[in-house]
């Protein structure tokens, strides 16, 4: 499949923000009328990924990471705005939707659960990544924004609940992205930009892509480290301060 059609098109940030806006809401418009939780993951990563491949492939990884930036950006604000209109059929479309929102409630509550315990969400970001990382290098980006897109949904579904439940204070609306949740995605996206062009960037190849790939992974590990250290020392303040917001 050549993937380099229109090829000064696809240097068009206008062209690659209408794009992007375009297979999102298209994507989330299909995945109401179809049933099934992956069609959404499925349908708004791949229509992503014909964008990404382009700067991919040609081993501008830079701008790979700028686009799904912009992407994940796009998901979080679609996603919340339509849990905000539509919660129910959100909750019924969007993969683990309510587990991941009922498990956040209790822990905001409670303050217990994974959020607020290192021992135990350490073991499941580690799987998150592992699984992220493996299937990004199998296939040249396309299943880890799949993967990404699929937990981009439940989480913006958390948020966008938060958000009502507190009556939309502004507290929900600083604090709902988490910031080690944030740097974890930025993590997770230049992991995937990096890992997905070792059998794809056709630029740069040899000693020259070795470094450009693993430059970028240690930014990413970096940010990997970073999101769990922010996670640690920043659960307990959270939690309070969102529990003073929905009344426990």
């Amino acid at each position: 499949m050549n993937l380099d059609f229109a090829a000064e098109r696809h240097r068009s940030p206008g062209f690659a923000a209408l794009w992007m806006a375009v297979s999102i809401l298209l994507s989330h418009a299909l995945e109401f009328i179809v049933p099934g939780v992956w069609l959404l993951p499925v349908v708004a990563g791949g229509s992503f990924w014909l964008l990404f491949a382009h700067p991919l492939r040609r081993g501008e990884f830079a701008r790979a990471i700028r686009l799904a930036l912009s992407w994940a950006a796009m998901m979080v604000a679609v996603q919340v705005t339509l849990t905000l209109l539509w919660p129910e059929l959100m909750e019924a479309n969007i993969l683990r939707a309510s587990i991941y929102r009922d498990e956040m409630f209790h822990w905001i509550g409670t303050g217990q659960g994974p959020e607020g315990d290192i021992s135990l969400f350490l073991p499941i970001h580690l799987r998150h990544l592992a699984v992220f990382c493996v299937l990004g290098v199998a296939s040249g980006g396309l299943l880890a924004l799949m993967i990404g897109a699929a937990l981009l949904g439940y989480m913006n579904f958390y948020v966008g609940s938060l958000i009502a439940a507190s009556g939309f204070s502004p507290v929900a609306f600083l604090l709902g992205w988490q910031v080690w949740a944030a740097v974890r995605v930025t993590g997770f996206i230049i992991a995937g930009t990096a890992l997905g062009a070792v059998l794809t960037s056709r630029n740069g190849q040899g000693a020259g892509k070795k470094r450009k790939i693993l430059s970028w992974l240690a930014v990413a590990l970096a940010l990997v480290v970073a999101d769990i250290l922010l996670k640690w020392a920043l659960a307990g303040f959270y939690q309070q301060a969102l529990n003073g917001v929905i009344g426990g």
